[in-house]
């Protein structure tokens, strides 16, 4: 009789120690997710090979799929999402990973949404390898297609809604589009060798060769290469890694001045006329373009967003480069040039002087690139000089600034200039309206308070008029009046010399020495228009030599000049 032959007990116990080496290694990938080295996922940059044995080294096991190791995982890596940062080796791979593998993952996503397309048949569309600058053959097909200036203009003849859906069914075919030029665009120029080592750095080289390689990439073609645009945006708009949206601002900066933007402002789908387009492959053409100078815009505000919060950054180094890369658009194209000129004069009131500095440097700079744009730049500053609860150092930047602005008769100077003192003197008012304010607060608590302490009498000694002010200020103000009255229309400056002197002559007997001359060389340009008011500046300038100040002034040189121009001497003996 032949007897059953028993079971194998090592064939057991092999198969029980995979299984012991599979949850080991589950329960370790768990802990080191825990602990931020990496997640817990099998795509994870955790790897035991190395401390395996020789034979287990070449054998692969797969990680139980159970439901309750799927729930564990998806909770650890909810928890661990950002490594510790005195984890230098996780930073590394953090900073790897978010410029190849999330990029991968954008890739992917968008695949995925284009592979609905790959069934339908193709349009007649232009090819890949025929583009030039894309807003030149833009503008060229555009007369070619619609004629002239005339044809081109939006007419809509129907609803707001009903338009917007007839945009959104040509924006689904001008995705169609863009997907088929994209194909023909690797079908034709991505067969290259050049084009392929651009590819391979993409995913497997340093961070500054894949922002070198994206942006090969955008300027041989845009229109096919959206991804690796927007593989740039996503370095300057994430929240970590800034030290590559350094050098993504940079090439972003490059990249729109040189190629993307056209000298015009960008324009959406809603503000084509979508409906002229004829079904034929200049039409297709044609709503291609529109498609992708749509998308160019959404990318811009993405990218003009993310300069504002850079500009915001504790950083300076990044805040610096914030500030160049606005400037540097700012100058050279009109698109988005509100938020942009916006960004740079709210940084006059950045709390470190330099960065304020700084923008006052840049705005400056500007204005003598385009002097056309004098008036706007002063709107723009008024209100922010008016801001409720803007500290007086802000204000300080803000008005010397505008005190530098170089004017002239010729043009719109004058208005300028007349633009300029209306700002001068409104925050003058209210300066003083404050003052005021706070003097009658001050006096109250006084009263009220009996035992208050000499040195609490003594600052409200010194704050008995509005010429208590931060002296730098009015200097600045006076200084800004100054340069600008000259160059004011004769028949403008008779209104302002009838409305604003009163002000002026209190601002003489400021108890800053310095302010008053500031004044008085204000007076004495308004007097010589204006005979009436010779006699009280006299009085003012007699005043003013009384006092000891008048020796170790750092203005007195001023003053004597101002003596010798009036012939203060010979009416004097």
């Amino acid at each position: 009789m032949v007897k059953s032959r028993p079971p194998d007990p090592l064939k057991g116990s092999d198969k029980q120690q995979n299984q012991d080496v599979d949850q080991l290694k589950s329960e370790i990938a768990s802990f080191a997710s825990s602990l931020g080295l990496s997640s817990s996922l099998p795509s994870s940059g955790f790897n035991d090979v190395d401390f395996r044995k020789p034979d287990l080294a070449l054998k692969t096991h797969k990680r139980p799929n159970t439901q309750s190791q799927f729930d564990k995982d998806n909770k650890l890596t909810r928890f661990n999402k950002t490594p510790p940062r005195d984890s230098r080796k996780s930073n590394d791979k953090k900073s790897k990973s978010q410029l190849g593998d999330d990029d991968d993952g954008k890739r992917s996503s968008i695949n995925r949404t284009f592979n609905k397309y790959g069934s339908l048949p193709k349009l007649p569309l232009v090819k890949a390898a025929a583009l030039g600058v894309w807003h030149v053959d833009a503008m060229e097909l555009e007369k070619k297609v619609l004629g002239g200036e005339g044809k081109s203009k939006l007419e809509v003849k129907m609803g707001v809604e009903e338009w917007k859906g007839v945009v959104e069914k040509k924006r689904e075919l001008g995705e169609r589009l863009m997907w088929q030029y994209s194909q023909d665009y690797e079908q034709s120029r991505g067969q290259s060798g050049d084009i392929k080592m651009l590819v391979a750095t993409q995913r497997s080289g340093t961070a500054a060769d894949k922002v070198s390689a994206f942006s090969v990439l955008v300027g041989d073609n845009p229109l096919a290469n959206l991804r690796s645009l927007d593989a740039l945006l996503g370095m300057v708009t994430s929240k970590v890694g800034k030290r590559h949206a350094l050098t993504g601002f940079e090439a972003l900066k490059e990249l729109f001045i040189s190629s993307l933007l056209p000298d015009r402002k960008l324009k959406t789908l809603l503000q084509r006329p979508v409906n002229d387009l004829p079904e034929a492959k200049d039409g297709y053409s044609l709503l291609l373009f529109w498609y992708w100078e749509d998308c160019l815009k959404q990318r811009y505000e993405r990218f003009v967003f993310a300069l504002e919060e850079a500009s915001r950054d504790m950083l300076p180094i990044l805040k610096d480069k914030a500030l160049k890369t606005m400037y540097a658009l700012l100058k050279s194209k009109s698109e988005q040039e509100h938020r942009l000129l916006s960004g740079l004069v709210n940084k006059l009131g950045d709390p470190q002087n330099k960065s304020a500095s700084n923008a006052d440097f840049h705005l400056s700079n500007l204005l003598s690139e385009h002097p056309n744009m004098k008036a706007v730049v002063i709107d723009e500053v008024d209100s922010f000089l008016f801001r409720p609860h803007l500290a007086l150092r802000s204000k300080y930047h803000a008005v010397n600034f505008l005190s530098q602005i170089r004017l002239t008769h010729k043009g719109d100077g004058p208005k300028v200039a007349k633009r300029l003192i209306d700002v001068y003197f409104a925050l003058f008012k209210v300066l003083i309206t404050n003052l005021e304010e706070g003097q009658n607060g001050k006096h109250g608590k006084v009263r009220d308070g009996h035992s208050s302490g000499s040195s609490k009498e003594g600052k409200v000694e010194n704050s008995e008029s509005h010429v208590e002010l931060d002296s730098r200020l009015l200097s600045a103000l006076l200084t800004g009046v100054n340069r600008a009255f000259p160059y004011v229309s004769s028949s403008e400056a008779d209104g302002i010399i009838e409305i604003q002197t009163p002000m002026l002559f209190q601002l003489v007997h400021s108890q800053n020495f310095n302010v008053g001359i500031q004044a008085l060389m204000l007076l004495d340009k308004i007097s010589s228009k204006n005979q009436i008011v010779s006699d009280r500046y006299y009085r003012a300038l007699y005043s003013k030599l009384l006092l000891p100040a008048a020796m170790n002034s750092s203005k007195a040189r001023i003053l004597l000049c101002s003596l010798l121009r009036d012939n203060v001497f010979f009416y004097c003996y």
